[in-house]
């Protein structure tokens, strides 16, 4: 470190491990287990993680939260599966890590999850033929997601979806207008994050083309950090995007957090901070509740968290049909906000 700051690396590990350490705190109070917690430091370097996973005091622990990085994760929940552990993932939103492994918990929402929750935002108001996906065709493989929410929520009539080649800079030779509805709100869906030019190209065309027709546009959680696009754009098309976590900081748990992390680190938290003590609560509380059965128990819970909320669903990866009674590949919190653009940022609607 250099003048006392952390390094870029290294700051997530930092931040989420300080968040965890005030929760362990707070846990010793209001539960009547003894938690014996051991922290370990995966490497970047794969060598030296597959070196971790032959530690002896491994294989005495029965929770583990982490690892991060996906290769990571994946290999560690074999490692866990054939050892019947409990294996919560923090960070990673992939989806299909693992299967056959129904003590395995995902808490951040995978992209799945995200296009089923604006799915079902979008069709409280607006049918079908009023919503029109949007994306490059390189990233045509997320279309699914919406069709099969759509289906789901007995849309027999398909969304309209407009392929833009991969090449194109902007919209100027695409007809927006035949995908407004007069007298209707007019609903696009961009499920596209990289390229913050293809959002404003978009953007821009719109608003020229609009007229006095109501839109609405909906886009992923990358774009509350875009920068490059004003302001207005995103006010006066109603712009709205999915987020994993949304923090009230009017809430006095939450300032409470804030207060304890700065006396103990001497920085704010960030969302890794967060996590990692809506995380590390989470699962003690879990384990106090119903011991490592708790995995067990997950589809009759929902948590409130600093970010938000835990609600975990089901995930089936070879297509199979949730009777109540099979056994789940995983557990994924799939709980999303949807939050619109108001004066000052982004805030939620549901």
């Amino acid at each position: 470190m250099t003048g006392g700051e952390v390094p870029e690396k290294s700051r997530l590990a930092v931040q989420f491990y300080a968040g965890a350490k005030i929760a362990l705190e707070q846990l010793s109070s209001e539960v009547q287990i003894n938690l014996v917690t051991d922290a370990w430091d995966t490497q970047i370097n794969d060598a030296d993680f597959q070196k971790l996973l032959s530690n002896p005091r491994l294989e005495k622990s029965s929770v583990f939260i982490g690892p991060v990085r996906s290769n990571h994760l994946e290999t560690f929940a074999e490692w866990t599966k054939k050892r019947r552990k409990i294996l919560i993932s923090p960070e990673s939103p992939n989806a299909y890590l693992t299967t056959q492994n129904p003590d395995f918990l995902q808490i951040n929402p995978s992209l799945r999850a995200h296009c089923e929750a604006i799915t079902r935002h979008v069709r409280k108001a607006s049918r079908p033929d009023a919503v029109t996906l949007v994306c490059k065709q390189k990233d045509a493989d997320r279309l699914p997601y919406f069709r099969e929410a759509n289906t789901v929520m007995g849309g027999s009539t398909p969304f309209n979806e407009l392929l833009v080649p991969d090449e194109a800079t902007n919209f100027d030779k695409v007809d927006l207008k035949r995908y407004l509805r007069a007298g209707r709100t007019s609903v696009f869906v961009l499920p596209t994050w990289a390229s913050q030019d293809f959002v404003m190209a978009f953007l821009r065309r719109l608003k020229d083309v609009k007229g006095s027709n109501n839109v609405e546009v909906y886009g992923m959680p990358q774009w509350k950090n875009f920068d490059a696009i004003d302001p207005e754009y995103f006010s006066s098309l109603n712009v709205h995007i999915s987020a994993a976590s949304w923090f009230d900081y009017s809430v006095q748990e939450l300032k409470d957090f804030q207060e304890k992390f700065f006396t103990a680190t001497g920085t704010i938290p960030d969302e890794d901070g967060f996590n990692g003590y809506d995380v590390t609560l989470f699962t003690g509380r879990m384990l106090s509740r119903y011991g490592l059965s708790f995995p067990e128990r997950l589809d009759n819970e929902t948590i409130t968290t600093l970010r938000g909320q835990f609600s975990f669903s089901k995930i089936f990866v070879n297509g199979a049909v949730d009777d109540g009674r099979n056994t789940p590949d995983y557990w994924e919190n799939t709980f999303v906000h949807i939050l619109k653009f108001e004066k000052f940022g982004f805030v939620p609607t549901n």
